[in-house]
């Protein structure tokens, strides 16, 4: 049984971070569409249910972003390969012997360069998103070690997360037309909300 550097088990531990997950999920829509219940049928809902629909579309688009690291991610066990982080949904600990996906994804930051996160599943389902470039480097060598091993699966690997792994960095203009993709979708699933939600208010 895989532990992570404080002696938790990690399927205890993934097991915490979904159900955290879950119940944040539940409790936003919960709110919208309670509210949403609450002045029907009125034929003109308040601003505030448009305002909640716009909230759980940008917190659903960056979903992801919950297994962000904060911090730097700690390297102990067998060869040094596995990672302990903690994140906004607990700790996580991601075995780097067994990956299964590598993708990647930008956060906007206000004022400084976006932060390229790199998110790697093993394959107990453990996702961690990494920053650093030493901690880049090591998901390369793991790859590559992997690769080296008929006996396990060769890893996927997203064509923006193979760029950033070879180069360390991406283009400015990729960088832009993610951030452009992350809010059109974040609005997409807002208005996508706010529809339904109006369906309950006029029911």
């Amino acid at each position: 049984m895989i532990k992570d550097d404080q002696g938790v088990p990690v399927d205890v531990a993934l097991r915490r971070s979904r159900t955290r997950g879950v119940v944040h999920v539940g409790c936003l829509l919960a709110l919208e569409f309670g509210l949403a219940l609450i002045v029907r049928p009125d034929p003109d809902p308040p601003v505030m249910l448009l305002v909640l629909s716009i909230v759980a579309g940008i917190f659903t688009a960056g979903f992801p972003a919950r297994n962000k690291a904060k911090g730097p991610a700690r390297a102990h066990g067998p060869n040094r390969m596995l990672l302990t982080a903690r994140t906004s949904a607990g700790e996580r600990t991601l075995d780097l012997r067994q990956i299964s996906r590598v993708s990647s994804f930008q956060i906007p930051n206000k004022g400084t360069a976006a932060t390229e996160v790199l998110t790697v599943k093993d394959s107990r389902g453990i996702r961690l998103g990494l920053t650093s470039p030493d901690e880049f480097a090591m998901v390369r060598k793991a790859v590559k070690s992997q690769a080296r091993k008929p006996e396990l699966p060769s890893p996927k690997i997203t064509r923006r997360a193979r760029r950033l792994l070879d180069a360390g960095e991406l283009p400015w203009w990729w960088g832009t037309l993610s951030t452009l993709g992350t809010l059109v979708y974040a609005v997409s699933l807002g208005l996508i909300f706010f529809v339904v939600a109006l369906g309950v208010a006029e029911t």
